[in-house]
Formats: structure tokens, sequence, C-alpha cells
């Protein structure tokens, strides 16, 4: 098996999981969710989210007050 053809398989792959995940994240009730940093996916500075534990998909961005109260923890 050449380089392209193991690439290409590979795409597949991660195509076919990252559906997986996203099918998990849709039926998940995100009732538990925390404060976690994510990378921006560019390798810039990371931003603070909320996060749910459950599934790990990001929910939106918690408040200066929740941010800091997560801090003090």
């Amino acid at each position: 098996m050449g380089k392209k053809e193991k690439l290409r398989g590979l795409v597949i792959q991660k195509d076919k999981i990252i559906k997986e995940i996203e099918s998990i994240q849709e039926e998940c009730a995100h009732i538990d969710r925390h404060i976690k940093f994510i990378n921006d996916g560019n390798g810039g500075v990371s931003k603070t989210r909320w996060v749910c534990q459950g599934c790990e998909k990001v929910l939106g961005v918690p408040s200066n007050k929740d941010v800091e109260t997560w801090m003090k923890k």
C-alpha cells in the first residue's frame, strides 16, 4: 500500500469518527457542563468555553463572572 492510499484510508477513518462523535453529541442531553480551555484549532491562544462533561461538546462562552468563579476553585 502506497502513501497516497494509506492517507486516503486514514482520511476516510477520520471522517467516520467525526460523524460518530457528532451523532453521540446530538443525542446527549448536555446535563452536566464545566468550563474548560479549548484551543482555537490554529495553534493560537486557548479560550474558556462551557463544555458538556458527558460528550465533550462545546456549548458556549462563559460569562466573566463564571470564569472568575471557576478560576477560584
